[in-house]
């Protein structure tokens, strides 16, 4: 069900404007993903400017104004070309396309692509222990829980305000796009679930969706214009089907939780298409624009990358062959890209005066710039290289290359050359003037080769969609030639032919993922949930917590590098923590307590900073994420603290609270409640008799 509540968020409000906009059905519905995107980017924003709370009903008033608003262009759109027709005496004799049923051969693989990919992950990810609410152990998916928790509780959902969040010393000014987060914190409210389950339910579902229409429509962006409508269908199909083939498309980014950067970029081949297609039918010129807004409210590389596509595309493809004049493409193109730009304009100087910050990140390997070469061209960069090199699907993309060469398509070749540069850069960085300039580009994606990566598969997956379409329906085409004079005359026989090799090539790809992703899956599902750094000791240490007196009244101070900020996520617990960053100089006091925590009772500064925090309890539960993280000595030695009372102490876990911030009594009757008071029994033998064996 959660799954279902998800897809309907997704789909409905997009699908509501797609048809305000008079777009078909199938059209509609294809685009309608990246347009709820966008109906909520723009919504939280502006939810936050005025103060109305992210929910349900904000989120339906949004689509109801958004599709008032489309169709009154939509309106506009259709008038004027009305009265262009009229002027030029053609009212009425626009010719009625011949009408194709192709198009419900990608509509039906992307969805069945979709439930392999999620049913895999899904079936891994119930095994362990929680099931689907096992606290990830990873890097980001910390932060992302919490801000789906922080949404839910508060309803502030504008990305703009991610510091009341990130900062509870002060809520300092911090951009974070919300969009992803702000749907799922409508489906843990619609469905009743905690944040972690909702956090590892909608990343799942949101990037086994992504990925399968983002291939695919690629895969028909390089294919419309060049090939037969069988070919691209085809193309666009298995492309779909094969994405699951990829383990660096859907599975790693689940793996690391790279959630709402994998999402939009797994959706950018899908609005760089829509982008394209508006060119020749202007009702998809505001689906276009709501697109590239959602998903650069997702998260802003997406938008980069969707801009980039259309970029190559128009030239390399459209400006020697325009699609009703140069000049008039590029507006339409100009004018799409600037309402993104426009609209996203705050999010777009966050990310600039964050640049040289983001372009610090180094994820170079110690390799030979020939052995490097030879990673990024068979997709073995950080992660993927776990399963070796899949030589079946890069040769089965060289056969979409070729494809692509015979017909002159140069534009994704070319794509994937300038990609491939800048990964190897991020891996590798050249000497000269060209390494800087190339950092300054990857700096988008991190410089991250991963991330980078990404890009690569998606067009080498597309790729394989097109080598295997293309050809299964020249064949088809030249068998119907052989054997249609003999059997059918009239070549009716044909198509049924291209509709049997199309169905056998989506068959074939289908067991074959079958057979081949659950590894892949397994991985995604089921690396670090062992409980590295939030195990069973914490989360029952969590439970305890949040009925003890004054849990929810101030903040309780945690190390961020040990991770137990998820307190937060599990139990609404106000942990300092918010994320495994700590808060640098940008939370001061926050900060300084890193250091001088020991001192409590015997500093006044750091009482002050206690009381001005209003800190009621310290949570330590090392060890640190990181290995070069160095374990912090004045946490460790909390227990002769003067400032601090010890109340709960089992196995790794050591919870104080604050002296002054409670009486004598209270704190009495605290360790009274502690299933393991430290001063009263040995922990192994309390948690073995309260618990079991540990």
């Amino acid at each position: 069900m959660v799954m279902l509540t998800l897809t309907a968020l997704l789909v409905v409000p997009g699908l509501i404007v797609g048809l305000a906009a008079r777009l078909p059905l199938r059209l509609a519905v294809g685009t309608s993903i990246p347009v709820s995107a966008g109906i909520v980017t723009i919504a939280t924003y502006a939810y936050g400017r005025t103060g109305v709370p992210w929910s349900l009903g904000a989120y339906a008033v949004a689509t109801a104004v958004t599709a008032v608003i489309v169709g009154l262009v939509g309106l506009l759109i259709s008038g004027t070309l009305w009265i262009r027709r009229r002027r030029r005496g053609r009212v009425g004799d626009t010719p009625r396309a011949r009408r194709s049923w192709w198009w419900l051969l990608p509509a039906a693989s992307i969805p069945v692509s979709a439930w392999l990919i999620g049913q895999m992950i899904l079936t891994e990810l119930s095994a362990t222990p929680g099931g689907t609410a096992n606290v990830f152990q990873g890097w980001d998916a910390h932060w992302h829980a919490n801000y789906i928790r922080f949404i839910h509780d508060t309803g502030l959902a504008s990305p703009d305000q991610a510091g009341e969040l990130r900062y509870p010393e002060n809520g300092a000014t911090l951009y974070y796009p919300s969009t992803w987060h702000a749907i799922a914190a409508l489906v843990m409210g619609l469905r009743g679930i905690g944040a972690v389950e909702t956090y590892n339910l909608v990343q799942i579902g949101a990037m086994a969706l992504a990925f399968p229409l983002g291939v695919a429509a690629l895969a028909w962006l390089i294919t419309h214009r060049r090939f037969s409508r069988p070919a691209a269908a085809t193309s666009a199909a298995v492309a779909a089907m094969a994405t699951p083939l990829f383990p660096g498309l859907p599975f790693v980014e689940v793996m690391v939780a790279a959630t709402p950067s994998g999402v939009a970029n797994g959706l950018a081949g899908l609005v760089a298409a829509v982008v394209v297609a508006a060119l020749a039918d202007r009702r998809l010129v505001p689906a276009a624009a709501l697109g590239l807004v959602g998903v650069g409210g997702i998260h802003p590389s997406a938008m980069v990358t969707a801009a980039v596509f259309v970029l190559f595309w128009w030239l390399f493809e459209g400006l020697w062959r325009p699609v009703r004049g140069r000049l008039r493409d590029f507006v339409v193109l100009a004018g799409i890209g600037l309402a993104g730009v426009l609209t996203l304009l705050p999010q777009v100087l966050t990310v600039s005066e964050d640049a040289d910050e983001i372009s610090a990140f180094e994820f170079e390997i110690n390799a030979d710039r020939a052995a490097v070469w030879g990673r990024a061209v068979a997709l073995q960069v950080r992660h993927v290289q776990d399963w070796g090199v899949r030589w079946v699907l890069l040769a089965l993309a060289v056969v979409g290359v070729i494809v692509m060469l015979r017909r002159l398509v140069l534009w994704p070749l070319l794509l994937w050359g300038g990609v491939l540069v800048v990964c190897v850069n991020s891996m590798s960085t050249f000497g000269n003037w060209t390494g800087g300039a190339l950092r300054g580009i990857g700096s988008i994606y991190y410089n991250d080769p991963r991330r980078i990566g990404v890009l690569l598969a998606v067009l080498v997956a597309a790729a394989v969609g097109v080598g295997v379409g293309v050809s299964v329906q020249a064949l088809a085409g030249w068998t119907a030639r052989l054997i249609d004079p003999i059997t059918d005359p009239r070549g009716t026989g044909a198509a049924g032919l291209r509709v049997a090799v199309a169905l056998g090539a989506l068959v074939a790809t289908g067991s074959w993922v079958i057979q081949a992703s659950p590894e892949y899956a397994a991985a995604a599902g089921a690396n670090q949930r062992a409980g590295r750094m939030v195990d069973g000791h914490d989360l029952r240490a969590f439970e305890w917590l949040s009925g003890q007196p004054q849990a929810y009244s101030g903040l309780i101070y945690t190390n961020p590098d040990e991770g137990s900020g998820w307190m937060y996520a599990t139990d609404g617990l106000p942990s300092t923590a918010r994320h495994y960053l700590q808060s640098g100089s940008t939370a001061p006091l926050t900060d300084s307590l890193l250091r001088s925590m020991d001192r409590a009772g015997t500093d006044p500064r750091v009482d002050a900073a206690l009381d001005e925090l209003g800190v009621t309890y310290v949570y330590i539960s090392p060890p640190n994420y990181w290995g070069f993280q160095k374990p912090n000595e004045s946490l460790l030695r909390l227990d002769q603290t003067p400032g601090l009372v010890k109340v709960y102490s089992d196995s790794q876990v050591r919870i104080f609270a604050v002296r002054a911030a409670f009486t004598e009594a209270e704190l009495e009757r605290i360790l009274a409640d502690s299933p393991f008071p430290p001063e009263r029994r040995t922990p192994l033998t309390r948690a073995t008799a309260l618990y079991g064996r540990e």
